[in-house]
């Protein structure tokens, strides 16, 4: 061992430094011991070095690897927000067409059930005057009773979805609500059209006293007044003076207003339904064929005009064209 140290000891080394060309060169001596602790302590340094670049090395492709997984991860995710934002919008669509939806259902049940209202306020009218003019004393259709609305109530506490779910289940459980509307409306109308068509019968119906006064001759076979021969009176007479109002029977059109011969100043009037009135010996006639005439409206005035022996009108009523006894439909 000491060998060596003073072998190490004996050597020397020299370092020489060789600067510009203006300059001397340097040199200095190191014994052997000297330049190896040197030499020992530079490959340590550059070891040390090189193991450091080698650890950023690795730490640094580690980063990378991460920051690469971390980008894809936040692309994914941006990927999965936009999906969410358009799926959140989609549904948003849904639930205000849902709810336009709701709003229609709920506006279309509120205008037929107005509809169906105001049908059955027509009918209660409708019988009304059909008792009147009948003297009947029909009911009126009463409708039938139903809940608008279902067995879930809404409350101040509940969401705005829970409310929208509540009517979603309201107007699903009164589906029937529509059907029941639908049904009573249609059997409103199909009473409606009946009582509108009776109606329209008793209006047309020449069942109304023509003129007040005597009467002074029924329908049937008589003694004629002027030729004293037994003829077949078609009708029946009313007496009374000069210019008395003489009514319409029933409602109709005028189809003859004018002179007629032995009728003199004749109205006829179609009332439908089979139905014909006539009206002779007039002084004046107020209306003229194709004229519209309601039942119990003036429509001429009681004269002598025609083969007569006094002021009297002459009323007859023909049923398909065949003379029947008016006092059969007329009452006083």
């Amino acid at each position: 061992m000491n060998k060596i140290i003073a072998f190490f000891k004996r050597h020397k080394v020299t370092i020489m430094v060789i600067p510009s060309t203006e300059k001397s060169i340097k040199q200095v001596k190191f014994n052997m011991a000297g330049a190896v602790f040197i030499l020992v302590g530079l490959i340590i340094i550059n070891a040390s070095l090189l193991i450091s670049t080698l650890v950023s090395k690795a730490t640094s492709d580690t980063l990378s690897t991460k920051n690469t997984e971390l980008a894809e991860n936040l692309l994914m995710t941006e990927d999965k927000i936009a999906m969410l934002q358009n799926i959140n919008t989609n549904k948003i669509e849904e639930v205000n067409t849902l709810k336009a939806s709701l709003k229609s259902s709920t506006d279309f049940l509120t205008a037929r059930l107005v509809e169906m209202n105001e049908t059955q306020n027509y009918v209660a009218q409708l019988v009304s005057l059909f008792n009147q003019e009948t003297n009947s004393d029909l009911a009126a259709p009463v409708s039938r009773s139903f809940s608008r609305t279902s067995g879930d109530e809404v409350t101040p506490e509940m969401s705005e979805d829970e409310i929208l779910l509540a009517e979603i289940d309201s107007l699903i459980a009164n589906d029937d609500i529509s059907t029941i509307i639908n049904e009573q409306t249609e059997g409103y109308k199909e009473l409606v059209s009946k009582m509108e068509s009776q109606l329209s019968y008793l209006a047309t119906r020449p069942d109304f006293y023509p003129a007040s006064g005597t009467f002074s001759s029924p329908f049937g076979y008589r003694k004629d007044p002027i030729t004293n021969r037994t003829t077949l009176h078609n009708g029946i007479d009313i007496s009374n003076k000069k210019g008395t109002p003489i009514y319409a029977a029933g409602s109709g059109i005028v189809t003859f207003s004018g002179y007629d011969g032995n009728f003199g100043r004749v109205l006829i009037i179609d009332h439908g339904y089979g139905y014909e009135s006539v009206y002779a010996h007039c002084n004046s006639l107020l209306y003229v064929a194709g004229d519209s005439v309601e039942k119990g409206e003036q429509v001429a005035t009681m004269g002598t005009s025609g083969r007569t022996t006094g002021n009297h009108l002459h009323f007859e009523i023909r049923y398909n064209g065949t003379p029947i006894n008016p006092l059969k439909l007329i009452s006083n």
